[in-house]
């Protein structure tokens, strides 16, 4: 009995040694503790209150109708392009000439999007290790917001249905700029977290053995995810303000085309303006400058390389990369369809159609909370979060389809206002659990390099949803489209599951420690 008692102190003891080398490990590679201040906090949130309604306002509601108006208005008739578009007919069929092809109009704005992810991969890799050095993290983010910010409000200066290839070029550029500097955005995330002083003290515990390795990542995890929820459901509830103004303007002037024009302009003012808070209280969080001899233009796709080559030693962070990939194409997509249906099947205005797109943010902003408030009082992971969200995501696709019966399935419009909070109620939270489980799964020191690889997986995977609904949607019901969100929906359930995210934190580390700049000769 006696030898037993030894054997499992024994064994105790290895666990406590092995957590406390953990710890000491992950601590040689925390810089300076320098905690977070209040200020620093809300200028870090003050940027998805600044940037969010444009994904709000303008890629999720107006930008599709504009850009689908601004083309019919300007198009033909499929069945004879002598013919002046008629959209005036409850299911007509238009198409526009550019380049030398006929494009559906109810496709254009989904090619837009496609040609947008597709630049939105060059910047992020060209850009993305770079902004692990020195302060161009915050920097980048800046030059993005201004850049994407103008090109929004520039919808304002388009006056006539022929510039509508203008409009696609601005939706082109300000979706770029978005994208980019939401990529960087995210990237402060675990540096934010690691100094938050509840973590900074639990760290400090764990040296002095008070605490362990577990509670050090329990602790962590649970602030990623308060800082993550707080930042969503603000940047929503700044996006239902901003789509609120826009319904009026609309109302105000009669439900034109150039009304919802004037709500993405105002949502570009708004970007421009409350981002100058973020520039005056957000602390660069600085990394290691790069050396004088460095390459600027080929430094990240070189250090990319590098990671990709050595992509063996991180494999549960990749696994998740590729489920990202898959359900975050597969929701973005929905949105898209259910805008069409609403305008196509059920006749909306303008002004139905915003009240649609601020019933899911509000929906989102209530379900960041209430997902937060599920997580902790069942001890909740992100990752058992994430794939109780994703179960619940599949059924919206799963019901339009059963539409084809007839009876019910987006079949009458009250449906329309049961789907809409139900699908949104998983938008906000999907989204924040995602960013969270895979800011625990990089390694310290190239957070932006790796942020670059979930943008593009994230906000650029959306190029393959357009780009097969819009050819399935062309010649026939709207409806079809949603067999494609079913799929890619369905199958990330698997791989997320799949994931072993405690050996994810450990190759991560590991991967930061032996691949720095000077070990992979950049």
């Amino acid at each position: 009995m006696q030898d037993r008692r030894d054997i499992m102190f024994q064994d105790q003891k290895s666990r406590e040694d092995l957590e406390l080398d953990q710890f000491n490990k992950h601590n040689s590679f925390v810089p300076e503790e320098r905690p977070l201040t209040k200020a620093q906090i809300r200028g870090w949130l003050a940027y998805a209150v600044a940037a969010e309604p444009y994904s709000v306002v303008c890629i999720s509601a107006l930008a599709p109708l504009v850009l689908e108006s601004l083309a019919s208005n300007y198009g033909y008739e499929t069945s004879d392009h002598s013919l002046k578009c008629d959209m005036n007919n409850p299911n007509y069929s238009c198409v526009v000439h550019l380049g030398g092809l006929w494009l559906d109009t109810a496709s254009f704005s989904l090619y837009c999007v496609s040609v947008s992810v597709f630049l939105q991969a060059f910047v992020f890799i060209s850009m993305g290790a770079l902004a692990d050095h020195g302060t161009r993290r915050k920097t980048f983010m800046l030059m993005f917001s201004l850049i994407g910010s103008v090109a929004t409000a520039l919808f304002a200066a388009i006056t006539s249905p022929r510039f509508y290839w203008l409009a696609g070029i601005l939706v082109i550029i300000s979706n770029v700029a978005f994208g980019a500097s939401w990529v960087f955005y995210y990237a402060f995330i675990p540096t934010l977290a690691r100094d938050h002083p509840d973590v900074i003290e639990v760290r400090q515990n764990v040296g002095r053995g008070l605490e362990t390795w577990a509670d050090y990542q329990f602790v962590k995890d649970r602030v990623s995810n308060t800082l993550s929820s707080h930042s969503m459901a603000i940047g929503y509830g700044a996006g239902v303000f901003l789509l609120v103004v826009a319904a009026g303007v609309a109302l105000a002037m009669n439900q034109t085309t150039y009304s919802m024009q004037l709500g993405m302009a105002i949502s570009g003012v708004w970007w421009f303006c409350v981002m100058f808070y973020t520039w005056k209280n957000l602390l660069p969080q600085p990394g290691l400058p790069l050396k004088n001899n460095t390459n600027l233009f080929l430094y990240s796709w070189r250090r990319l390389g590098k990671t990709l080559h050595q992509a063996s030693m991180l494999k549960e962070t990749f696994k998740y990369l590729i489920a990202w990939f898959i359900l975050s194409d597969g929701s973005s997509t929905i949105i898209t369809l259910a805008m069409f249906m609403g305008k196509k099947n059920f006749l909306f205005g303008n002004t139905l159609l915003m009240v649609g797109a601020i019933v899911v943010p509000v929906a989102a902003l209530i379900g960041t909370y209430i997902w937060l408030f599920i997580q902790r009082t069942f001890h909740l992971t992100s990752k058992q979060v994430l794939i109780i969200i994703s179960c619940l995501y599949v059924l919206v696709p799963v019901y339009v389809l059963i539409g084809f019966s007839g009876k019910i399935g987006l079949v009458h419009e009250w449906e329309v206002w049961m789907v809409l909070p139900y699908f949104g109620l998983m938008l906000g939270s999907s989204q924040s659990y995602s960013r969270v489980l895979y800011a625990s799964l990089i390694p310290r020191g190239k957070e932006s390099e790796f942020f670059s690889l979930y943008g593009i997986t994230d906000k650029s995977s959306s190029w393959l949803g357009p780009l097969i609904t819009g050819a399935i949607i062309s010649n026939h019901d709207t409806r079809w489209g949603f067999i494609f969100p079913l799929v890619m929906m369905f199958i990330p359930i698997f791989i997320i599951s799949w994931v072993k995210v405690e050996k994810g934190i450990n190759d991560a580390e590991r991967f930061g420690e032996e691949h720095t700049d000077d070990r992979d000769g950049l």
